[in-house]
């Protein structure tokens, strides 16, 4: 059978060129980007691992038949689409999976705790590992003793590849235009090619924030959602004050700022975000605390060069830049016969804009659920019924008052300003590290824990932060916020 690989990076830009930066999705997001549009970073490694040695040419990929018929066609090629393709795949399911940059190495930088990796075996794809992660908030320093990885973006995308390729699924390097349900047992996919139209049974979007195969409006209408913005660079610098063994995942010290930026700084407050590597080379980041509209990339890019300058350091070489738009929060997906999946079902955690993890590990859950639906609704049943058991997996009850809980902590800290949310970030991590390791992680699973996280947060927050948060009882949580520190029995109907 045909190997798939995805082609080799480009060579890295010279920082005398311009760089085009361009979206990857195939429509506008569905959030306010008009003033700074989306733009992924470029398709070039910015670790120092090395590619597969082989690439194949694209002409080396599996060519399914024009008029194919599959168990499920999964829409996207991003760590969502591949990792739930190759699950389904080793379910034994004829599947195919559908993504025009099938050849290109992701775009995005990846970081994620080790231990979350480790639950799915996933540790070793890393290009460096962290013993130590630490967090600014104001000049106090706080480390953690929780570990840290850099995701190796090309050995991760190849481990899903080979899984794919090892489940017979089949690779299809096209773009999806349109999706048609004619039939209660299938659906009807159409490409770009458009002389190739196959058919499946179930169909997963994993596209992305775009939502272009499932619709996202409410039962209540839609609400926008909020989101972060992040501008960073890899470069060879002349040196960093950084720890090299330390990860710094928040860095909110502003002395850099004066004048009309300090002014700036302390109403959108934004932060560092740095990957060492090395004494002389790192990826810094420059990244927007949530907010209803996003700090411009020009505005984080102005800062973060001011925050470089003022801690000496100086870019000799800029290998990559990136260029990050992440909405939070906001309506969901509505259940269609179009599965949503990754970030196309809103995964996104409200709060702090990670995904991969959660996806990766939801992957194995949503395929066991799709391959016993097929199998209980037979050849010539309703395919329906499977799409929704499918929907139940990302946003059964439990999930549905998590996300409003976690939603009132976003929406609250988006409101504060600098030296709130330094005292906020201050209070987050003194809770106990189970806490705050299950808030992130999206795994307060249940409204009495959730309800113990609510209560030892207010406890040990400063007066401020407790006048706010009572405030954002009343003007941000309300009943959404209530119901989801109760038992499901009490608040387990589904309205949104």
């Amino acid at each position: 059978m045909p190997v798939l690989s995805f082609a080799p990076p480009a060579p890295l830009p010279s920082p005398n060129k311009n760089t085009l930066h361009r979206s990857p999705l195939c429509q506008p997001t569905r959030f306010p980007t008009r003033q700074y549009p989306a733009r992924a970073s470029l398709t070039t490694p910015s670790t120092p691992s090395s590619p597969p040695s082989s690439y194949p040419t694209p002409e080396k990929v599996q060519s399914p038949s024009k008029t194919a018929f599959y168990d499920v066609l999964v829409i996207g090629a991003g760590p969502a689409g591949l990792s739930l393709s190759s699950a389904l795949g080793e379910r034994h399911l004829t599947v195919a999976c559908a993504d025009p940059q099938l050849h290109n190495p992701w775009p995005n930088h990846y970081g994620v705790w080790e231990d979350e990796f480790q639950k799915v075996g996933l540790a070793d794809c890393a290009t460096a590992r962290y013993d130590k992660t630490t967090i600014y908030a104001g000049h106090n320093k706080i480390v953690l003793d929780r570990p840290y990885i850099r995701v190796d973006r090309v050995k991760l995308k190849q481990r899903f590849v080979d899984r794919c390729n090892q489940a017979r699924v089949t690779m299809i390097p096209a773009r999806v235009t349109d999706v048609d349900h004619p039939s209660r047992q299938w659906s009807s996919i159409h490409f770009d090619d458009h002389d190739r139209n196959i058919r499946a049974r179930v169909v997963i979007d994993c596209t992305g924030h775009a939502l272009q195969f499932t619709n996202s409006s409410g039962n209540n209408g839609y609400q926008q959602p909020w989101a972060q913005a992040a501008y960073g660079v890899e470069a060879v610098v002349n040196g960093h004050p950084f720890e090299t063994d330390e990860m710094l995942l928040m860095d909110f010290r502003d002395d850099h700022a004066v004048g009309d930026m300090r002014a700036a700084s302390d109403r959108r407050p934004t932060f560092l975000y740095v990957f060492p590597s090395g004494e002389r080379r790192g990826f810094f980041e420059e990244t927007s605390v949530i907010a209803p509209t996003a700090v411009s990339f020009e505005e984080l890019k102005k800062r973060l060069e001011r925050r470089l300058e003022h801690s000496g350091i100086v870019i000799e070489r800029v290998i990559e830049e990136e260029f990050s738009l992440i909405p939070m929060g906001g309506s969901l997906p509505q259940r269609g016969r179009v599965v949503g999946f990754g970030g196309a079902a809103g995964l996104v955690h409200p709060a702090t804009g990670y995904m991969v993890g959660r996806t990766v590990r939801l992957a194995e859950q949503l395929a066991e659920t799709i391959g016993r639906g097929l199998e209980q609704v037979g050849e010539d049943g309703d395919v329906a019924r499977v799409a929704q058991m499918g929907w139940e997996v990302t946003w059964n009850v439990g999930m549905l008052r998590q996300r409003d809980f976690l939603t009132f902590g976003a929406e609250l800290l988006g409101t504060l300003g600098m030296r709130e949310s330094c005292a906020f970030f201050d209070a987050f991590f003194k809770l106990p590290e189970d806490l705050w390791t299950r808030f992130l992680g999206y795994e307060l699973d249940s409204g009495g824990m959730r309800g113990m996280f609510a209560l030892w947060f207010f406890a040990i927050a400063d007066g401020e932060i407790r006048v706010r948060l009572l405030r954002g009882i009343v003007e941000i949580g309300g009943w959404r916020l209530i119901r989801s520190v109760l038992p499901e029995w009490v608040s387990g109907w589904q309205g949104e």
